[in-house]
């Protein structure tokens, strides 16, 4: 059981900590851009994408 308490724990640790490391990108993604740019970031870049059309759930051809 301890083991289990010692995993959420450091899961709840893993979370604060990424949250306090992205939070000054998004304070840059809102006062330098609009609300339809995504960024995407990964250990050796980020990318700004803008949404400028999308359509969700086309779920007719998925075979299950």
């Amino acid at each position: 059981m301890s083991e289990v308490k010692d995993i959420i724990q450091e899961n709840d640790k893993k979370l604060a900590e990424l949250k306090e490391a992205a939070s000054p990108l998004i304070k840059y993604l809102c006062e330098n851009y609009h609300p339809h740019v995504t960024a995407i970031v990964t250990p050796t870049s980020i990318e700004v994408m803008e949404g400028v059309q999308a359509v969700s759930n086309i779920t007719e051809f998925i075979v299950d």
